[in-house]
């Protein structure tokens, strides 16, 4: 098994890296060459697509091919990041553009856009996705609408065929025997 494990939070110290750290340090015993670590704010990655690009279908930046590489070839995705306004910080949704292309995560017919796209090519993989938020658990946390967009919208287009949220709540409110005891969840989360 092949793990890609992607964080997406500016701070070089804080919860959100932690739970990366243990995901990658719970997977990288079950992987052939570890788990790949990718820390978007820490390699200064450009989340613009650019006209160009879109138009081109494919990008030409190194880094976004490296990236793109590393979800082909694994077979788990883990993504951390933090809820913000709704949804993940600008930089994790700009890779989301850029790496989720097609003919990388879903197919698509040539230069036919107005056919229906083709199914996701990530079948077979499992995604996990670690949101830490101070909002409170709604009362129905299935209609969350940032889970919703990751499940139906994002992961679920793409094809992935085991898909889990994992939220959170009240992070701000939270102290450390509340966070230590969220850490020590994440592999049996992955499990």
């Amino acid at each position: 098994m092949k793990a890609t494990i992607i964080l997406a939070q500016p701070k070089r110290e804080g919860f959100n890296r932690a739970i990366a750290l243990s995901a990658r340090s719970s997977l990288a015993s079950d992987t052939e060459d570890g788990a790949k670590f990718l820390d978007l704010y820490a390699d200064g990655y450009d989340p613009v697509l650019s006209a160009e690009e879109l138009v081109r279908k494919i990008s030409l930046d190194d880094t976004t091919l490296r990236y793109q590489d590393a979800l082909m070839e694994a077979d788990r995705i883990v993504f951390v990041h933090p809820d913000w306004w709704g949804g993940p910080p600008a930089v994790l949704k700009g890779f989301l553009d850029r790496t989720l292309r097609p003919g990388i995560a879903y197919g698509q017919r040539e230069n036919d856009f107005n056919e229906e796209a083709g199914a996701g090519l990530f079948v077979g993989k499992r995604a996990d996705v670690f949101i830490t938020t101070d909002a409170r658990k709604p009362d129905n946390e299935g209609e969350w609408a940032p889970a919703t967009v990751w499940k139906r919208h994002v992961l679920g287009y793409c094809g992935f065929s085991d898909i889990r949220v994992h939220v959170f709540w009240g992070l701000r409110d939270s102290g450390y025997a509340a966070r230590k005891a969220w850490l020590d969840r994440v592999p049996g989360l992955l499990a």
